[in-house]
This record gives structure tokens, C-alpha cells and sequence, in this order.
């Protein structure tokens, strides 16, 4: 008689609209892992933040899984580990398995808090979760994975950490593979992995060491494959730097550009805008480019030092003034809360972005996130925050919190005007 599959619930909130690029790479290469054909069967619910997490749960618990993996960020942290105090309460059997940048970092931390989740997985995690579901689905070995922290004879353990993968183009596409569906404005689409830069407060690139990229005809099946799909006018990247350099914005405006020509555009992806000329602002309209997000994140001369993030005020400016030029709309982000930075210093960040009429300007208060720097350094910068997700910064040797509310409503209100401008 077969045994029957193990059954595996793979659950993401997400903002309202997207869908998880992360959970559609772990199903790709979990689903081509020969070791797991006929023995795990997949389901995915990609569902919004603003479902309430019993009827998440609700959802899950109709799966009957015998496994239940989430994707876990800081803005969703709180919803997941309701979920999953909720699931394991109904369904004690059921192994819970948690991924991701807010758990990765805090492996340890997350399971002595949270009781129901087995398994935490450290990293990149597409190699590690497969071989996971090799062992929950056979021997039940898993504290022989590598990259994984969890619960064994009880006690927290952490297996050695998982080598980066070599080569992206093994990890198999989620849209060519056809776990995933391309969707209107809710597509998104990864070039490589890493970052040029260091930034304290961001966990982007963290433990990457270098930069890996896809190859170029596997980045060219890709665009083809979304920007060619029903229905589909916009889509992005999540790549940290769209204008990495300027052989790879060329490369990857030639492949945009017959799409361009039907009418698809890319929406608001980032880019380094110091580096941005005349020249490097035509090929980002050219590759459909409407709107980019980029910094200062803070002017402030204290906090630029501490978060280890250069800033030319005047090359900015160009870079912003080109993007203007080609008809390309930016939004300026910047962050109160930074240590180094006062209230004094914030306005001014905001001051400074808003002569150069960008398009849009947003503010947010710094989240000292796990695996961050200044997550290691908070207590010498003396930032107190909140070790709870979303860990929002209460106050800085700079800032008071009542301060940090201040300015908060302040940029609310100076960016609600700029919007409202005529």
C-alpha cells in the first residue's frame, strides 16, 4: 500500500496585490527535487496582510498539512506567529517551519519565544528547505540539514550554515516553472542577489559576501515570460540597484524594449541616483522606467557616518534633474530615527528633497531590523526600540520618542501638501 504524501502548506502575506517571489523559488526547486516527487504534495496560499490571521488559519487548517512553511518579514511577523499559535493549537501534528529576514537572524530567539514553530531556516533557503522535506517526508533526520535552527532532544540547536548557492541559474524560475502567475503590477522579477552597498539599517546583501547574478538568457526568458503574459501592462524588479552598471542597464533595456514598444512599463524600481546621467536616464525610459525609489534616507553628516552610506548632495541633484529631464518621476525616501541624526537634521534631509520637486517624497520611521548592524550596535549607538516586530525605533541619544512623533506627523503633513500641489 503507498504511503500517502506529506502534505505541505506554503503560506506568505503579502502587501495587497503581490505575490511571494520567495515562496514561488523554495516550490520551483522543491517541486524539481527528484527525492520529493510523489512524496510531498504542494499547496500555496498567497494571501494579503490585512486578512485576519484566524482566517488565515482557517484556510491553512483546510489544508490538512502535515507541514506549514511561511515566509516571515517584519511587517508581517505579527499575523504569522498568530497564525501559527493558532494552527498548532488545532493541529499539534503539524511541523511548522519559519523563513526568512525577520527569523534568519534570530533563530534562536524566535523558537525560545514562539513554542509552536519546529523549525527555523537560516539564509537562502532553497536548498535547505528541500532538503528539509527530504528528511520530514523519509527518516525525519532533520537536525542533519545544514542551515536550519531548531528543536532536538529538547533543545535548540543550530545546524552548520548553508553554503550561498553558485549558480542562480540552478534554482529553477517560478514563472517558467509555473508556480507562479504573473499578475498586473503584482509581478516582480530578481537579476541578482547582494548589494554594492553596506547600509547599517538594511538587511539587503547581508551574509551575501559578493554579488551572484542570473544569466542573461535566463533574465531574457523571464521578461519574456511575464511581460508577454495575459493581461500583464506592469511589473518590477526587486533587485536593490536597477542601475547595478552601465553594461547591465543596457543589457536589460534591449530586453525590455520590444515590450516597451506594446506598452508595458516597469514600475518603481530602485536605483543608485548619484550614479544617474543623461545618458543612463534615456536607457531607464527606454527599458519602460515610469517611476524610481531612491534615498538620501538622511543628509545628515553624524548619521551618514554611522550607517556607512555615502551621500553627494550635488551629484544627487543631477541624477534627479536628468530623471526629470526623460520624463521618469522619483521618489525620494528618507528616515527619521537614524543615529547621528537629529530632528534638525531630518528636516533638513526633508528641505533639501523637496526644492528639488522630485515627484514624491515619503518618510518612515527607522525599524532596526534583525541582522542588521545596527541591530548589533543598537545598544551602543543607545538606540532603544522595540524588539517586537516591527522594532520601531522609540528614541536615539538625538531623539526623544515625543520628538520622533513630532517629526513623524510634521513630514506627514509637509508630504500630504507636496501631493496636493498644484
Amino acid at each position: 500500500m503507498a504511503t500517502a504524501p506529506l502534505r505541505c502548506a506554503m503560506l506568505a502575506l503579502n502587501s495587497p496585490g503581490y505575490r511571494s517571489l520567495a515562496l514561488g523559488y523554495l516550490r520551483a526547486y522543491a517541486q524539481a527535487d527528484r527525492r520529493l516527487a510523489g512524496r510531498v504534495a504542494f499547496e500555496t496560499l498567497d494571501l494579503d496582510t490585512d486578512v485576519d490571521p484566524w482566517w488565515v488559519a482557517w484556510r491553512v487548517l483546510g489544508l490538512e498539512p502535515d507541514v506549514l512553511a511561511v515566509s516571515v518579514t517584519c511587517w508581517n511577523a505579527r499575523s504569522v506567529y498568530e497564525v501559527c499559535r493558532i494552527v498548532a493549537s488545532v493541529r499539534p501534528e503539524c511541523a511548522i517551519v519559519l523563513g526568512g529576514p525577520e527569523v534568519g537572524p534570530i533563530a534562536e530567539d524566535v523558537l525560545s519565544a514562539h513554542p509552536e514553530v519546529g523549525v527555523v531556516v537560516r539564509g537562502e533557503g532553497e536548498i535547505t528547505f528541500a532538503d528539509l522535506l527530504a528528511e520530514l517526508a523519509g527518516s525525519g533526520k532533520a537536525w542533519r540539514v545544514d542551515g536550519i535552527t531548531l528543536r532536538h532532544n529538547g533543545e535548540i540547536v543550530g545546524t552548520s550554515d548553508r553554503a550561498l548557492v553558485a549558480n542562480l541559474d540552478d534554482l529553477p524560475s517560478p514563472y517558467l516553472s509555473g508556480v507562479l502567475t504573473p499578475v498586473d503590477g503584482g509581478a516582480y522579477l530578481e537579476t541578482f542577489r547582494g548589494c554594492p552597498h553596506r547600509c547599517a539599517y538594511c538587511f539587503e546583501g547581508k551574509g551575501y559576501g559578493r554579488i551572484r547574478s542570473f544569466s542573461e538568457e535566463r533574465i531574457a526568458a523571464e521578461i519574456e515570460f511575464v511581460a508577454t503574459a495575459p493581461g500583464v501592462r506592469t511589473f518590477s524588479f526587486i533587485d536593490p540597484v536597477f542601475n547595478l552598471t552601465g553594461e547591465r542597464l543596457k543589457t536589460l533595456a534591449g530586453l525590455m524594449a520590444p515590450h516597451v514598444a506594446r506598452g508595458v512599463r516597469l514600475h518603481t524600481i530602485e536605483v543608485d541616483i548619484e550614479r544617474i546621467d543623461d545618458g543612463a536616464a534615456a536607457l531607464l525610459r527606454s527599458a519602460g522606467v515610469v517611476t524610481v525609489e531612491t534615498g538620501p534616507q538622511t543628509i545628515g553628516a553624524g548619521a551618514l557616518e554611522a550607517c556607512h552610506r555615502p551621500f553627494h548632495a550635488d551629484r544627487f541633484a543631477a541624477g534627479l534633474a536628468a530623471l526629470r529631464r526623460a520624463g521618469i518621476s522619483c521618489e525620494c525616501d528618507l528616515i527619521v530615527g537614524l543615529p547621528g541624526d537629529d530632528v534638525y537634521d531630518f528636516l533638513a534631509g526633508l528641505r533639501f528633497v523637496l526644492r528639488l520637486d522630485p515627484g514624491k517624497v515619503q518618510s518612515s520611521t527607522l525599524h532596526v531590523l534583525p541582522g542588521t548592524e545596527l541591530w548589533e550596535r543598537a545598544a551602543e549607538l543607545g538606540l532603544e526600540f522595540d524588539h517586537e516586530p516591527s522594532h520601531e525605533v522609540i528614541a536615539t541619544p538625538e531623539v526623544s520618542f515625543r520628538d520622533l512623533r513630532r517629526a513623524e506627523v510634521l513630514a506627514s503633513s509637509l508630504q500630504a501638501a507636496y501631493r496636493a500641489r498644484v
